[in-house]
């Protein structure tokens, strides 16, 4: 080995270092920093755009809650107009008016399992398999900030479907109304629609959310939502009808179906059993807290066991 101007050489040329190093002009951000406590906004306006690139994620499911509310204010229109011409029907129509809104909860409730079905079920368990923990909780992502950020998205996306149509809907029936008074009469269905979508949406959120959190494989997450809901609940709404019919409350679209039968005084048909408006209340509030915590308990142990974030 001899040695050259710039070091030592060998029989194949400078055995140095040989990479070289340029400057790409680093600069340190100096935008605009956002609070901490806006974390959950970022993660949830990530999950609402997420859903809406792909028209089978999210669009279709929309687009069946648009059919069901053309086809119910179409038939709720159709029985206004006819209904002075109907003579002895004219009862008849009258019922129609009244009871199309509540009768389409169940409708609107099937678009939100489809929804359900296309995100909700999915959420924590791809982020798991994919490894998209590790980007949340490398940048000071705190538990909290996850399970609101995708709560308040698969919230936004499922009211759209199942809450924002019964309340088109409620607003038909006032503009249907033969007079002032009636108007002022019907009023209090504004936020009887509205309780009504405010319950759903969470029961249709949460619930499949925290079916989520249960696996670590997208399509284990899936399967068991889709057995919980098809199955159990077909099985608790059949024993209903032998049994107890507060066990059919167990049944989330049943239950939903219960509350918007009992705010609007809906009596009952023979075929379905009458379920106790505090049996439908208390099923959803336990499937929705269950849920929610079972994702805050989740989420956090992985934080945990993961590579760590802030408290």
């Amino acid at each position: 080995m001899t040695t050259g101007p710039t070091g030592p050489t060998g029989p194949t040329g400078p055995t140095g270092p040989t990479g070289t190093i340029h400057d790409l002009g680093y600069k340190r951000y100096a935008g605009a920093r956002l609070a901490s406590s806006t974390r959950w906004a970022v993660i949830a306006r990530h999950q609402i755009s997420l859903a809406w690139k792909t028209w089978w994620r999210f669009k279709a499911a929309l687009g069946l809650s648009v059919i069901t509310l053309c086809i119910t204010g179409g038939m709720m229109v159709f029985a206004s107009d006819r209904k002075s011409s109907l003579g002895w029907a004219q009862g008849v129509a009258m019922q129609l008016i009244d009871t199309a809104l509540p009768e389409s909860i169940i409708w609107f409730c099937r678009s939100g399992f489809l929804v359900s079905l296309t995100i909700g079920a999915t959420v924590v368990a791809s982020d798991v398999q994919s490894g998209a923990f590790t980007f949340y909780f490398a940048r000071s992502v705190r538990p909290r900030d996850y399970v609101i950020g995708k709560l308040v998205g698969l919230c936004a996306l499922v009211w759209l479907v199942v809450g924002a149509g019964p309340l088109v809907i409620a607003g038909l029936r006032l503009g249907v109304a033969d007079s002032g008074d009636q108007v002022a009469r019907l009023l209090p269905i504004l936020p009887k629609t509205l309780a009504i979508g405010v319950i759903a949406t969470l029961a249709y959120a949460a619930v499949p959310l925290g079916c989520s959190a249960l696996f670590q494989n997208r399509r284990q997450a899936l399967a068991a939502w889709a057995a919980y809901y098809l199955i159990f609940g077909g099985m608790v709404y059949v024993l209903g009808h032998v049994a107890s019919p507060s066990i059919a409350a167990l049944d989330l679209p049943r239950a939903v179906q219960a509350v918007a039968y009992h705010l609007f005084d809906i009596q009952y048909r023979g075929r379905d059993p009458a379920i106790p408006l505090g049996a439908a209340l208390g099923s959803l509030a336990a499937h929705v807290g269950v849920t929610i915590a079972l994702v805050a308990y989740q989420v956090s142990r992985a934080q945990k066991t993961g590579v760590g974030g802030a408290s």
